[in-house]
């Protein structure tokens, strides 16, 4: 600023001869000095003009960012001072649930199972020339489910008959042998008694006739292994190359099909195929769960439980405890159990993951301990003018009493007739002097 006004006094300093009288000095200072000042003014303000213009656009890229950030502290430093100001409080989520799951003892995970189910396949290897059944298809015990290719058994018991007919023509020609031998040894045997046969002859006709015996005997044991074998040949066939339904059941599974080659010691796909089909009574279900060793002494046999299947939620299912396997698994720390679903329908398949709600009383085993009712923390509940009242929280973290209808309350938990909707949130433990609309914090756990 100091060097800026010293330009400016030089420029308007007037210029004098110093050989001129004072008169004619004034009247020339009169004159010049304007003209100096004409002269040097226009150079001198515009470089004054482009300093002061880049002090303000300086200024102003300073004051730009300053001001920016201490807008920004600003907001956050209120936001903060409203953050801590609001009350912290816990979060219950209103819950839809059965009656079993809301009153349960324990719970158990596990996968139903079918007390009858089998994988039907061939003791030997054969290769599937029909199929019969399709999955889904309800089967009786006795039911063809396919047929194995057996040509050469075919081709082997008609093999097998010819020679029956053939040992059984050979019986017929014994048997007419032995006839005649037994009339050539009577004759003799009066020839000889009268002493007009030598005894050699009856003793050749006495050989001949045990032979053609021999002959007969040995023809009908021959008859008897000819239909031995036929009647092999016939079960082989029968019971090898038809498969049956062992029970009555459900075609759940379809392994094989028509071409493809069964082995019942087939251990890849590349080596065929163990079994063609595979068939569960699900008609007679169990769910098998495993129960922590610590919770054992709350279930007994015949404890009532209800059923959740995780591909049917809309459904609950009636159990009971059938049994308790008698070995521990140490690696787990847990015991097998066996669950027998009640109620099932053509809706359960094994091997469905599922989940057993152990009840502490048969009552809640019901059909009615399927019907789903709203519950809400028993802690959120509190009293006021006579009624139950909970603080409902808002989408904008605000809070508002809400009144409700209570059904009952029992194991922390409390059924709501009224005033609330599934996964509705409200305050836990709610402090005093909370009122309508005040903004709150969740506490983190």
């Amino acid at each position: 600023m100091a060097s800026n006004l010293r330009e400016e006094l030089a420029s308007l300093r007037i210029e004098r001869t110093r050989t001129a009288r004072p008169e004619v000095d004034r009247d020339r200072a009169a004159f010049v000095a304007p003209v100096a000042i004409e002269r040097r003014a226009p150079g001198t303000a515009y470089r004054r003009r482009r300093g002061i213009g880049l002090r303000i656009l300086s200024m102003l890229l300073w004051l730009i960012p300053l001001g920016v950030a201490g807008t920004a502290g600003v907001v956050g430093y209120r936001q903060y001072e409203q953050a801590r100001s609001r009350p912290e409080v816990t979060i219950g989520v209103v819950q839809q649930m059965t009656l079993g799951e809301a009153e349960k003892l324990l719970s158990a995970k596990g996968y139903l199972k079918s007390r009858h189910q089998a994988m039907i396949g061939t003791r030997i290897a054969g290769r599937v020339e029909e199929m019969r059944v399709q999955e889904r298809a309800r089967v009786k015990k006795g039911e063809i489910l396919a047929v194995i290719e057996h040509h050469d058994m075919d081709a082997m018991l008609l093999q097998r008959q010819a020679s029956l007919k053939r040992v059984e023509a050979e019986l017929e020609e014994a048997k007419v042998d032995l006839w005649d031998k037994e009339r050539q040894e009577q004759r003799l045997a009066r020839l000889l008694e009268r002493n007009m046969s030598p005894p050699e002859d009856y003793d050749k006709a006495l050989a001949a006739r045990k032979s053609a015996a021999a002959r007969i005997a040995a023809t009908e044991a021959s008859i008897e292994v000819t239909r031995s074998n036929i009647e092999e040949i016939e079960a082989t066939i029968h019971h090898q190359m038809y498969l049956y339904a062992p029970f009555d059941g459900t075609v759940v599974e379809k392994q094989g099909e028509v071409g493809e080659i069964i082995s019942p010691m087939a251990m890849s796909s590349s080596l065929g195929r163990s079994a063609v089909v595979t068939i569960a009574d699900l008609a007679n279900m169990d769910v098998e769960a495993d129960v922590p060793e610590e919770q054992m002494h709350r279930v007994a046999v015949g404890q009532p439980a209800e059923i959740s299947v995780t591909a049917v939620p809309s459904k609950r299912y009636r159990g009971r405890l059938r049994q308790i396997t008698p070995m521990g698994d140490r690696t787990r720390a847990t015991v097998k159990v066996k669950v027998e679903v009640l109620d099932p329908d053509d809706k359960l398949f094994p091997e469905l993951a599922a989940t057993v709600h152990f009840l502490p009383d048969a009552k809640l085993a019901e059909s009615a301990a399927g019907e789903s009712f709203l519950y809400v923390p028993g802690e959120a509940v509190f009293q006021e003018d006579g009624h139950d009242w909970v603080w409902l929280l808002g989408r904008d973290d605000r809070v508002a009493r809400r009144r409700i209808e209570v059904a009952n309350s029992n194991r922390g938990s409390t059924r709501v007739e009224s005033g609330l909707r599934a996964d509705d949130k409200v305050v836990v433990n709610p402090p005093r002097g909370l009122r309508d609309g005040d903004a709150v914090r969740e506490s983190v756990r």
